[in-house]
């Protein structure tokens, strides 16, 4: 959610606050930086509008959880009315509100009364129950899967359901119900798809007997080549290999031996079969007469990189970590290389294979490789969860990459290892007298939950600015401010809304709002003074000091409004997350006089009185649904 701005220790001196009175200057909004600093929108009418519903569905989910279904009723109503919902996008609205709110019994028995036309429905209400109980979760989603009108819909996402839970005994509910609706008439492709889905679920008996059956098949119908080719590779994933090389060898026999390798997409799948039964010299040939960018005008996709792709995730399934790991390593495009390792090490953390993990974890962004060493930690396998850290970190006097590894450390929560690493850092920020990257420290200490270090940090950095009598050149500090636009979340709510946007013309704007460009220039003394105030107020904040915060707040002249303004957005944030919703309430207030800041003061009033709901003080609570409300019917 926030992000720490880049810190070029090349370009940073330490400099003091001036002792000038900065509240003498003539008022007018501008920017700390210099130059005007009119608001910039961050989004289009048309999102903003999808917003403003995402926020009345909240609304009326906080009255659900609040006990008042009748308030719920009535806010939903003036949805209806204000984006005109048809009937069937409120019964779907009515049914992920339920499911938010933590009611399975009435989104059960709100199943029913769906009316599903679209995709868009069922992914929306797929999202809200992902909110559920993980051991709930496939089931609702299957009950509601089976409410729709159209086969090829359900096929679609029972195969969706079938990978997501796979080795459940879901799965093999899923593949019953696939079987049961297959017919002769359906293509072959789809029959494929349930014997992936019965090797999903552990059948391995049930898979061989269905591609025997559809072995004969399959060599009656010259155009499926790419169907033949998927079924050798599951011969080969149920431990059939010499099964797949004897179909192997028949298709290449009726085919030719190098017909198959003209086209781009056979030619992938051919690979794919081939790594299957364990012939790589075959593969490394194949891969060579692939291209290696991909060419759209081919209606082809394939290239060497991504088969080789393919083929690293393939063995990961097959838990062959060698071959994966020589595949992944033969990638040349780097960002498909680190995207194709996040998969794989993905699927072993959720497999709990700890050692094939930390065997590829290096080529993972710095996050995934402290989620392998705080899970391998977790799983008590704490030597190897300590091989993983060195990787990360890097030289021991880098304290960049140190900080960096203690970043990732403290976002997965590994906590008690980013203190230890963190006073290491410490120590070596002091040793060599780099003090610009002491409040980044002392923000670390505090994600990792030592708050008084932080504190102490701070005030120490704080005082050394104070009694510096030398005026600043420039900022010393960046403030932690959100990252902006703030991309849309992938919530139900945003979802569904977004479909409606996209479907509805009740959501286009009469006429687009003019952009506004702000022009930088140098900051003026007392504007680099107002940034240091400001970069203190947000690391107090991070360290959970609110009312240190606070009173560096207050001294931002109030000509620097917009950049005043995030500054207590950060604060109001960070209460939010702490937990005070009193605080944050406080916070929140000096904001709500301003138009400009009211899309944010609505969303966290809702945000606020969520958390009065978790500490049950509905009280509170509705005052501020209502405030809320009201703000989006202005």
């Amino acid at each position: 959610m926030h992000k720490l701005f880049p810190v070029t220790l090349l370009s940073l001196q330490l400099v003091g606050l001036p002792s000038m009175s900065l509240a003498q200057v003539k008022p007018a909004c501008i920017s700390p930086y210099g130059g005007d600093d009119r608001a910039i929108p961050l989004s289009d009418p048309e999102l903003a509008k999808s917003q403003q519903g995402k926020e009345m569905a909240e609304i009326a989910i906080a009255f659900l959880k609040a006990g008042q279904p009748e308030r719920a009723a009535q806010v939903n109503e003036q949805m209806r009315s204000r984006f005109k919902l048809a009937p069937k996008d409120l019964s779907t609205l009515v049914m992920i509100q339920s499911l938010i709110a933590g009611d399975q019994a009435a989104a059960t028995a709100h199943v029913p009364k769906l009316n599903l036309t679209g995709f868009g429905d069922i992914d929306a209400i797929f999202l809200a129950a992902r909110t559920l109980p993980v051991q709930d979760q496939a089931d609702w989603i299957l009950n509601v899967v089976d409410q729709l009108p159209i086969k090829n819909g359900k096929l679609l996402w029972w195969i969706v359901l079938a990978e997501l839970y796979p080795n459940q005994p879901i799965t093999l509910k899923i593949a019953a119900k696939i079987r049961s609706v297959l017919t002769q008439d359906d293509q072959l492709s789809e029959w494929v798809n349930l014997a992936v889905v019965y090797r999903q679920a552990g059948d391995f008996q049930a898979a061989r007997s269905l591609l025997e059956s559809l072995a004969d098949q399959a060599r009656s119908e010259p155009r499926n080549l790419s169907n033949r080719l998927r079924m050798i590779q599951e011969f080969a994933r149920i431990g059939q290999r010499d099964r797949a090389r004897a179909e192997l060898m028949k298709l290449n026999i009726e085919t030719g031996s190098n017909s198959l390798s003209v086209n781009p997409d056979l030619t992938h799948h051919l690979s794919l079969a081939y790594a299957a039964i364990g012939d790589l010299s075959t593969v490394e040939n194949l891969i060579q007469k692939l291209p290696v960018q991909a060419d759209p005008d081919s209606f082809s996709f394939h290239r060497q990189d991504s088969t080789r792709s393919a083929i690293a995730r393939q063995f990961a399934e097959q838990k062959n970590v060698q071959q994966s790991q020589r595949f992944l390593l033969s990638i040349k495009d780097a960002k498909l290389q680190q995207e194709t390792a996040q998969r794989i090490i993905q699927r072993f953390l959720q497999t709990e294979q700890w050692a094939s993990a930390a065997a590829i974890s290096s080529l993972a962004e710095p996050k995934l490789q402290a989620m392998v060493a705080y899970k391998a930690a977790l799983a008590n396998q704490s030597a190897l969860s300590d091989r993983v850290i060195p990787t990360m970190r890097g030289n021991n006097g880098d304290l960049i990459r140190l900080l960096q590894t203690t970043s990732a450390l403290n976002q997965v929560g590994y906590q008690t290892k980013a203190r230890t690493l963190l006073q290491e850092a410490l120590s070596l920020a002091t040793q060599q007298n780099i003090q610009p990257l002491l409040p980044t420290i002392a923000v670390q200490f505090a994600e990792a939950g030592d708050f008084e270090q932080a504190n102490q940090l701070l005030d120490r950095q704080l005082r050394s600015f104070e009694q510096r009598s030398q005026k600043p050149k420039f900022p010393a500090f960046e403030p932690l401010l959100p990252v902006s636009p703030t991309p849309p979340d992938e919530s139900a709510l945003w979802r569904f809304f977004e479909y409606v946007r996209l479907s509805a013309s009740s959501f286009r704007p009469e006429k687009p709002t003019p952009q506004v460009t702000a022009i930088p220039v140098q900051p003026s003394i007392a504007g680099t003074a107002a940034i240091n105030l400001g970069s203190f107020a947000t690391f107090y904040s991070r360290a959970r000091n609110f009312t240190k915060a606070d009173q560096l707040i207050q001294k931002i002249p109030d000509q620097y409004c917009t950049f005043k303004a995030s500054i207590i957005q950060f604060a109001v944030l960070e209460a939010i997350a702490a937990n005070q919703p009193e605080v944050a309430q406080s916070l929140l207030a000096q904001l709500s006089r301003s138009a400009q800041h009211q899309d944010f003061v609505r969303a966290n009033l809702i945000a606020i009185a969520n958390l009065y709901l978790t500490q049950k003080q509905s009280e509170k609570a509705i005052p501020l649904l209502e405030r809320s409300l009201n703000l989006i019917q202005k």
